[in-house]
């Protein structure tokens, strides 16, 4: 199960984080009613996939929008290589529950790019794989522990 990959991860890292319990969240105003108080800073992981390569997961805070062409310049790829993903196939082919994408690389073939605008920020909520567990942690060391590409990537 990827949550308990991401556990892991955090636990090898070293980094302080904390785990939040919560009753299940799918979309980022969901959790602006049911968990307001782990919303700020919260981060939403958007996942794409570069045609017959890698999965991107693009963190970007709350609802700000990714823009597909900057994304593409951050991967190094042409805009038209970019696929969006549905969230059942996310669910079904990384393991990451609808509400739980989180910035972790839990397989070889994933790569994370993380908006410039998160890369000053203190402290961060994101998803851990599954929708009822947040993760908090300094933005730093998320950044670093998902070796992440900081990129403008909204519009």
């Amino acid at each position: 199960m990827v949550y308990t990959k991401v556990i892991d991860m955090l636990k090898e890292s070293g980094f302080t984080y904390t785990v939040h319990e919560h009753t299940p969240v799918t979309t980022v105003d969901e959790a602006h009613q049911k968990v307001p108080h782990l919303t700020h800073n919260l981060l939403k992981t958007v996942v794409f996939r570069i045609k017959d390569a890698h999965w991107i997961l693009a963190a970007v805070t709350g609802n700000v929008r990714i823009h597909y062409k900057k994304l593409a310049d951050a991967m190094g790829v042409k805009r038209k290589e970019l696929r969006s993903i549905a969230p059942q196939q996310v669910e079904s082919e990384l393991g990451f529950e609808i509400g739980g994408v989180g910035p972790f690389p839990v397989r070889e073939d994933i790569r994370v790019v993380f908006d410039e605008t998160l890369a000053p920020l203190d402290h961060v909520f994101c998803g851990s794989g599954k929708n009822t567990r947040t993760i908090e942690m300094k933005s730093a060391d998320l950044i670093e522990l998902a070796k992440a590409r900081v990129y403008p990537i909204t519009k």
